[in-house]
């Protein structure tokens, strides 16, 4: 008796699935056409991040530090001393390394690096203020005690804009296939049945900068900047129902 109330229940529970999955057919049983659109815009720089330091040894800590102290500071002044509107000063790190010599055994620590680094930032700028105004900061940055400058930065501070004409001709190109397809078929398109974005943002690449190359005289001490242009790319996936 139990037996065949258990065969009765689950022969009831198949009916109801089969009536359910009935009345709404699986994405997949749909006709579908699935079509993509990718755009990419240019958009000119606007905004730029100088990482400078001050790298000094010594063979106390005392000696390393303090020396460094004075010329980070010597260097924060000079920026300030600028007066260029919305310069905004950070310092990303500060790193104490002992110098070790490993031909000794133990190892014996024979001084001392201290490195200071700091982040200038610049945003909101027209392509030649801007160039100009990280051409001085690097040349009075070494002038006034930075010995490293690790990398600069160049980019667009709202990339909205970009982004939002992007996606338009991403989707108007995707738009337009599908009604390629669907006309060289023979079929109508019904409806979008889904779509989504994939942003893929190329950052521009770092200028890379050799302290080095900049120190040989006075006047090189402020090298010419190439502002260059960020470019924003994007894809669209539409998926079209047809009948």
């Amino acid at each position: 008796m139990k037996k065949a109330f258990i065969l009765v229940l689950t022969a009831y529970f198949c009916l109801v699935a089969n009536f359910v999955f009935a009345q709404s057919p699986a994405a997949s049983d749909r006709n579908l056409i699935l079509t993509e659109g990718t755009a990419e815009v240019m958009g000119q720089n606007d905004s730029a991040k100088i990482f400078i330091a001050v790298v000094t040894e010594g063979r106390k800590l005392e000696q390393a530090s303090s020396e460094n102290a004075n010329k980070t500071k010597a260097v924060l002044t000079t920026l300030k001393g600028l007066n260029i509107k919305h310069l905004k000063l950070e310092t990303s790190n500060y790193r104490v390394t002992p110098q070790r010599d490993y031909k000794i055994r133990p190892p014996k620590i024979t001084g001392y690096e201290v490195n200071n680094a700091i982040v200038v930032t610049l945003e909101g700028f027209e392509t030649e203020p801007l160039s100009s105004h990280v051409s001085q900061i690097v040349g009075k940055a070494l002038e006034s005690g930075s010995n490293t400058i690790q990398h600069i930065q160049f980019y667009l501070n709202d990339q909205s804009v970009l982004e939002k004409k992007a996606l338009n001709l991403a989707t108007q190109e995707a738009m337009e296939r599908a009604k390629t397809l669907a006309e060289a078929a023979g079929v109508k398109l019904k409806g979008i049945v889904s779509l989504s974005t994939q942003p893929m943002y190329s950052p521009p690449q770092p200028l890379m900068l050799r302290t080095a190359e900049m120190k040989t005289d006075a006047g090189g001490m402020a090298p010419p900047m190439e502002v260059g242009e960020s470019r924003i790319r994007v894809q669209v996936s539409i998926a079209y129902e047809i009948e």
